[in-house]
């Protein structure tokens, strides 16, 4: 039986050598190129953002680096709002292609929404990694947040909300937080749609107009006031309400003083505004006299001794009580009036 076997031809075998040494040379050129570009990058990435910026102020916003031409390629946007971009060689760390581009200032970004768009720009906020200004406008009711590209000035998005009243609560939080105050009036305004805000600060008057949507301070002014004393209040209640002073109290909260009169037997509320002086609030009140027992009280701390005998009269149109008081040998009357408990002469 013949056994027949494959032979491979020579020009085959001479063939299969061959690719054998080509890839064999391909893989050795291969490690020796990537060996190579390890070899020429000598310098890192923060080296190179260091000598990107050594003649600029500004901020980093992006770092790559090209392997084919090993160098790093920097983007800045520098202080001046300009988009620089810088190529650092990876191996000498010499700058070897730098670009500018102008942004668009703030100003420039003012002026064109300001044609586009009525109404007030509450506030502009420049990106420098997306380079893009945050703009938002207010044109009564509405709110326009607009983002405005930093290169080319375009609106590249528009986002649009309907604006809600501010509370009065609000608005007073606001305007105190400004002025260290206290909000003596608040007025709003239809017609506007505004807030007056009267804020009282060490006897200067501050009036504050604030925007009820956003409570933006759109106006102010300031003038000095004088305000009423604890004494001057008291003079304006009594010139009024003649009887005996019980109390003064002064809120600063709200700039009144309430006094409490008593005359007869009716106890006057009354509430002075510290600022104009007017009488803006008055109560009456009847009394019931004191007791017996209450004045005993106080007659003992005017005068030491026995209460022997107590009367409850009137005596020019006042009612009073009068206390007899023994003392030993000595006697000795005291009035009081029946409502206050103050001592009469």
């Amino acid at each position: 039986m013949i056994k027949w076997a494959k032979v491979l031809s020579t020009s085959a075998l001479g063939t299969a050598i061959a690719f054998s040494s080509i890839t064999t040379s391909h893989a050795a050129e291969m490690r020796t190129a990537k060996a190579e570009t390890t070899e020429h990058v000598s310098i890192s990435q923060a080296q190179a953002k260091g000598i990107a910026l050594q003649d600029c102020d500004g901020t980093v916003t992006s770092t790559e680096f090209k392997q084919e031409s090993s160098v790093y390629v920097i983007t800045i946007v520098t202080n001046n709002l300009e988009r620089r971009i810088v190529e650092v060689s990876a191996s000498t760390g010499k700058v070897v292609k730098k670009q500018e581009v102008k942004l668009w200032t703030q100003n420039q970004v003012k002026e064109f929404v300001s044609k586009h768009y009525k109404g007030a720009i509450q506030s502009i906020i420049f990106n420098k990694e997306m380079l893009e200004y945050k703009v938002i406008v207010v044109d009564g009711k509405v709110e326009y947040t607009l983002t405005v590209d930093g290169l080319t000035g375009k609106v590249i998005h528009e986002n649009k909300k309907e604006l809600q009243l501010m509370p009065e609560q609000k608005i007073k939080e606001t305007a105190v937080k400004q002025y260290s105050g206290y909000v003596y009036s608040l007025e709003f305004k239809e017609a506007t749609s505004q807030y007056i805000a009267v804020i009282l600060k060490d006897g200067t008057q501050y009036t504050v107009t604030l925007d009820a949507f956003t409570g933006k301070v759109v106006n102010t002014s300031q003038q000095e006031v004088k305000l009423l004393t604890r004494q001057d209040a008291e003079d304006l209640a009594l010139a009024t309400y003649a009887g005996k002073v019980k109390m003064v109290e002064y809120d600063q909260n709200t700039a009144i003083f309430t006094v409490k009169i008593i005359k007869g037997n009716t106890e006057y509320t009354v509430r002075i505004d510290a600022v104009s002086g007017k009488i803006t609030y008055v109560k009456q009140d009847k009394l019931q006299p004191l007791t017996e027992n209450a004045v005993k009280v106080l007659a003992l701390k005017h005068q030491e001794g026995k209460v022997e005998y107590i009367e409850l009269t009137t005596e020019n149109s006042i009612t009073v009580y009068v206390v007899t008081m023994v003392s030993g040998s000595k006697q000795q009357k005291l009035k009081f009036d029946a409502y206050t408990g103050q001592e009469c002469s």
